[in-house]
C-alpha cells in the first residue's frame, strides 16, 4: 500500500495536471469556435462604406450567430475535455479513500458520501459548461455584437473586437480558456477537499498536513502553511478569521484570495480560496512533530 507522502504527491499532480489540460484543450477549441464564426459575422450586411447596417436581416443574422455560438460551445470536443476533467475528481476521491484506509482498514464511503461526490461534480460541470460558461463567453460576445451593429461599426473592426473575445490576443485569454483557468482548479479542488472534508469529520481526524507545492501564483497564505503540520481547530481558527498555527498572516479577518463566506466548516473545502490547489492530508498524532503538538497546546487548542 501507498504511504501518506506517496498519496499526496498523487494528489499534487492531479491538482497540477487536469486544468493544465483542460486549459490547452479549451485554447485549441476556441480557436476551432472562431473558424467557424468568422464566414457567419462576414455574411452581416454592409453599406458601402464597410459599415454593419442596422436591418431586419442583420437582426435575423444575429440570432443566428449566437444560436451557433451556442451550439459550438456545447459541442462534443468540448464536452470531451470537460468529461474527462471531471474523471479527474474521481481519482481524487479515489485517493481520499485510499488514504482513508490508511486511518480505517475497512472503510467505505457511505451512500451520502457518494451523493456528495455527484453534488460537487455537477457544481464543477455547471461552471464549465453551463450558466458559468454562457455567463462568461456568450453573454459578452452577444453584447459586443449588438452594441457594434446598433452603432454601425466597421465590419472590419467589429470582427477584431469579437475575435479578441473568443481567442483573445497577446495580452488576454480568449473567454473559454479564461472561464477554465479562472474555474477549473477551484472546481476541482473545492470538489475534492468537500468530498475529504466529509470522509476525515466521520473519522474523527485532528491532524493535518497542508500539502501542495508552490507554482508561480501562489499566494502568502498558501506558502506560509506549505509542508506544515496543524490541528483541526487551528484551520478551524483561520475559517473565523484568526489568526492560529503560529501564523499571523490574516488580516482583518480575511487574506488575499479567501473565497466570500469561508468559515470554520468550509474552510476545509475553500482552504487558501481561489485556484488553491493545496490539500489537508490527515496525519496520526504520533507522526506529528512534538514541537507542532506544543504549539497547539500552547495556544489552547489541545489540552
Amino acid at each position: 500500500m501507498a504511504t501518506l507522502e506517496e498519496l499526496a504527491a498523487r494528489k499534487v499532480r492531479l491538482f497540477e495536471q487536469a486544468p493544465e489540460q483542460l486549459a490547452t484543450d479549451a485554447t485549441r477549441i476556441q480557436e476551432r469556435l472562431w473558424r467557424q464564426l468568422t464566414p457567419l459575422l462576414n455574411e452581416l450586411e454592409t453599406d458601402s462604406s464597410g459599415n454593419i447596417v442596422l436591418s431586419d436581416d442583420n437582426i435575423r443574422r444575429v440570432s443566428t450567430i449566437l444560436q451557433s455560438l451556442n451550439q459550438l460551445l456545447v459541442g462534443d470536443e468540448y464536452r470531451q475535455a470537460v468529461t474527462q476533467f471531471l474523471s479527474s475528481i474521481d481519482q481524487g476521491i479515489t485517493i481520499t479513500d485510499e488514504i482513508a484506509r490508511d486511518i480505517e482498514k475497512n472503510f467505505t464511503p457511505s451512500e451520502t458520501q457518494k451523493r456528495l461526490v455527484t453534488l460537487v461534480k455537477q457544481n464543477a460541470l455547471n461552471a464549465l459548461i453551463g450558466d458559468g460558461l454562457r455567463g462568461r463567453v456568450s453573454q459578452p460576445f452577444a453584447q459586443q455584437l449588438i452594441a457594434n451593429i446598433a452603432a454601425r461599426a466597421p465590419l472590419r473592426e467589429a470582427v477584431k473586437a469579437l475575435e479578441k473575445v473568443i481567442v483573445g490576443d497577446d495580452k488576454t485569454d480568449g473567454r473559454i480558456a479564461e472561464n477554465v483557468k479562472t474555474t477549473a482548479s477551484t472546481a476541482q479542488a473545492v470538489a475534492d477537499r468537500s468530498y475529504s472534508a466529509a470522509v476525515y469529520e466521520e473519522l474523527n481526524v485532528q491532524w493535518f498536513r497542508y500539502v501542495g507545492g508552490e507554482i508561480k501564483t501562489t499566494r502568502p497564505f498558501c506558502e506560509h502553511r506549505e509542508g506544515e503540520y496543524y490541528h483541526r481547530k487551528e484551520i478551524e481558527a483561520w475559517g473565523n478569521g484568526k489568526n492560529a498555527g503560529g501564523l499571523n498572516d490574516i488580516k482583518e479577518g480575511t487574506w488575499a484570495g479567501q473565497i466570500e463566506g469561508t468559515d470554520s466548516k468550509s474552510i476545509f473545502s475553500n482552504l487558501g480560496g481561489w485556484n488553491c490547489r493545496h490539500s489537508l492530508v490527515p496525519y496520526p498524532q504520533r507522526r506529528v512533530p512534538p514541537e507542532v503538538v506544543d504549539r497547539a497546546r500552547a495556544e489552547g487548542y489541545i489540552d
